[in-house]
């Protein structure tokens, strides 16, 4: 607890009587496997933005100190190499047409254009003008 008001200059008035406690809040999270970096990172990100002040700044480490998340297990291997796409993103393909930017599309099967790509290809049917659902244009004489 010695260190929090190295943290920030927003706590360096916490009250001695509340030291006490707060190590034991602190010492709470060390044993759930925290370390102290974690448990500092964490009162950092609670902190209020630059420029506002900070009134009870031992009630607001309390506060921050309160629930011990569980901590959180490395990561596995087993995930695949590379950037890691949003679950929004998950199972879309970049299109290999000629786009200005990436196109992502969700493909049915093993498709690799996307939709605009596929109906721009030559060998895709034209419409048949003299389908009945196709539109035809008047022709003024």
């Amino acid at each position: 607890m010695g260190a929090l008001p190295l943290l920030s200059p927003a706590l360096r008035n916490i009250p001695p009587g509340m030291r006490d406690e707060l190590a034991r809040l602190a010492a709470r999270w060390l044993e759930a496997g925290h370390t102290s970096a974690d448990v500092h990172e964490h009162v950092l990100r609670g902190l209020p933005g630059a420029g506002t002040p900070v009134h009870r700044p031992g009630g607001l480490v309390r506060y921050l100190l309160r629930e011990v998340p569980p901590r959180a297990l490395p990561q596995l291997a087993s995930q695949p190499p590379g950037p890691r796409l949003s679950p929004r993103l998950e199972g879309a393909r970049e299109c290999s047409g000629d786009h200005v930017q990436p196109m992502l599309f969700r493909p049915v099967g093993d498709e690799t254009l996307c939709a605009r790509c596929l109906s721009r290809t030559p060998h895709a049917p034209s419409p048949d003008p003299e389908s009945p659902g196709s539109a035809r244009l008047p022709v003024e004489p």
